[in-house]
């Protein structure tokens, strides 16, 4: 799911993405810790404890701290995210350009001028969420699971356990779709160039086109192209839809067997209503960064498929 010659190309977003994947990671700490405090005020509440300001003031203080932090690492996660995907755009246009300038004016003989305006313009914005988006969250989404099982094994060892089990379904269900979505999307960046292709010439021959009374029958052929792009975008887009929806299937399920097995300790007195309280708070925290990466997964296979046109 990873193209170690594409980051290759641009070793200056490394830097970057390691900076969102930390900011990313301290907020989801700073979220646990959150989740802490709640769990910790119920249980004074359940102990009959007196919630006077005097008590409350300094949980007050520590959930405003959090939140904080998590505001703070938001926008640090999103400004390294961008910082990557500019380091991105720059580079690779830098590169196909000095690609195209050692071909010189022959390299309409090897690929055509739509083409390259396309995986130009199109092609590297697509990279640019590859780099943005999917690669931190990728990272992250290995990272957060691991997390959440060291803490809440210390709380509840067979609810987390029972967590992280369900946790690599969803790259399961990530995998058998990349295989469809790789050949799909191959096809339709070659339906995508065909169009554009056909587009420009027949744009550049209008005059000619018009004076041998041609410009119906290339009309025909452009509506004829239109619609296999539009047949192609549509089968793009229920593929994305149908994996998306197997994975909050799976997403939903995951939480629902944590939830499951902390209520059943709780109904057995192995854990307090507290601690099963901070493992349903927590328990979607599994599988939401890997939700998040299954909805950039589509963006991602995009983007290699550009960068094949690219290199």
């Amino acid at each position: 799911m990873i193209k170690t010659r594409l980051i290759g190309q641009v070793p200056s977003s490394k830097k970057y993405i390691a900076l969102t994947v930390l900011a990313q990671w301290i907020r989801l700490c700073a979220n646990i810790v959150m989740m802490f405090i709640f769990a910790h005020i119920l249980e004074l509440i359940l102990g009959g404890a007196a919630m006077t300001v005097s008590v409350l003031l300094p949980y007050i203080i520590g959930i405003a701290a959090v939140m904080a932090v998590r505001y703070v690492c938001g926008v640090c996660s999103s400004k390294t995210s961008f910082l990557a995907s500019a380091q991105v755009k720059k580079v690779l246009r830098e590169k196909m350009y000095k690609k195209l300038t050692r071909m010189g004016a022959s390299y309409h003989e090897k690929v055509s001028t739509s083409e390259v305006l396309q995986v130009f313009v199109e092609g590297v914005d697509q990279l640019e969420l590859y780099f943005g988006k999917y690669l931190p969250q990728f990272f992250f989404a290995m990272l957060a699971p691991i997390t959440l099982f060291a803490v809440l094994s210390f709380v509840s060892w067979k609810a987390s356990l029972g967590l992280l089990v369900c946790v690599p379904l969803i790259p399961l269900s990530i995998v058998a779709v990349q295989k469809i979505a790789k050949r799909l999307l191959s096809k339709y960046w070659g339906v995508y160039v065909n169009l554009g292709d056909t587009f420009l010439e027949n744009i550049q021959g209008l005059t000619t086109l018009k004076v041998y009374q041609a410009d119906e029958r290339k009309n025909v052929e452009m509506n004829e192209k239109a619609e296999e792009f539009r047949r192609i975008t549509m089968k793009v887009l229920t593929m994305q839809l149908n994996s998306v929806s197997v994975m909050d299937i799976v997403a939903y399920a995951g939480s629902a067997v944590g939830v499951v097995i902390a209520v059943c300790q709780v109904a057995n007195g192995t854990i307090t209503l507290p601690q099963a309280f901070l493992i349903i708070m927590l328990a979607a925290d599994f599988f939401l960064p890997l939700r998040l990466l299954g909805s950039f997964f589509h963006v991602a296979m995009n983007g290699m498929a550009a960068s094949d046109k690219l290199f």
